[in-house]
């Protein structure tokens, strides 16, 4: 105990004496998803689905399945790998049909999805304001307003104007979310999401998924108590 104290001592007056650099503050990032308008529920609706990718009856991966998500729907999906989470999330995106059942999506329905390969769709060679001109030509806008809607997740100052491919994984992470929010999606899937953000994406992400206008679909990674949340659906090997 003397020792560290001693040692904290020779670190307080170096810092003092301006010898070593004195730690910075946190940057707290606040992500902001716009209001992506109502629609009636449910907007997407699971009803008596079962799975296989063989078609056959006894390679079921769940079966008789029932899920309803509403625009203030709150779900995360458990579950040991192998159990067909994932799978259920293609299913609602419709890159899977069901084996039996049907599956059913508002007509107007806009799905945002954030999986561990959606930095791919980034074009490294432009910077994150020519990327979001780029990717939506019909927004007339100022170069300051893509400026303050990447802010808002985190990509600000001389980042801005850099090709994507000098940001760190962590950033390029935050440029996708930001552009899914412009997309204005009434569902936001969500799949291992943490695999790639930083700690202070992390901790925004967690923040803002109870205030989503949206509904929030989850796949978590290493969430303790997740199946535990009341909101937890948990998925099981056959």
């Amino acid at each position: 105990m003397k020792q560290a104290q001693s040692k904290q001592k020779i670190i307080d007056k170096m810092t003092e004496a301006g010898l070593t650099e004195k730690p910075e503050t946190e940057k707290y990032i606040k992500f902001h998803f716009p209001e992506c308008g109502k629609l009636p529920p449910p907007v997407l609706a699971i009803n008596d689905v079962s799975f296989a990718y063989s078609g056959k009856k006894e390679d079921m991966l769940y079966r008789n399945l029932e899920l309803s998500v509403d625009l203030d729907s709150r779900i995360a999906l458990i579950g040991p790998n192998g159990a067909g989470k994932t799978t259920l999330l293609k299913i609602m995106l419709g890159d899977l049909a069901p084996t039996e059942g049907e599956l059913r999506r508002h007509t107007h329905l806009r799905i945002g999805k954030y999986d561990q390969h959606s930095t791919d769709q980034l074009e490294m060679d432009l910077t994150p304001l020519e990327f979001m001109a780029k990717s939506f030509p019909e927004v007339k806008g100022e170069i300051e307003q893509w400026r303050s809607n990447v802010g808002r997740f985190g990509v600000t100052g001389d980042m801005q104007m850099a090709p994507i491919r000098h940001m760190s994984d962590g950033q390029k992470s935050r440029l996708v979310f930001a552009y899914l929010a412009q997309c204005k999606p009434h569902i936001l899937f969500l799949d291992e999401p943490t695999n790639h953000l930083d700690m202070e994406s992390i901790d925004s992400l967690a923040g803002a998924r109870p205030v989503l206008p949206t509904a929030s679909l989850a796949l978590p990674l290493g969430s303790p108590g997740a199946s535990r949340a009341p909101w937890a659906m948990p998925l099981r090997e056959r």
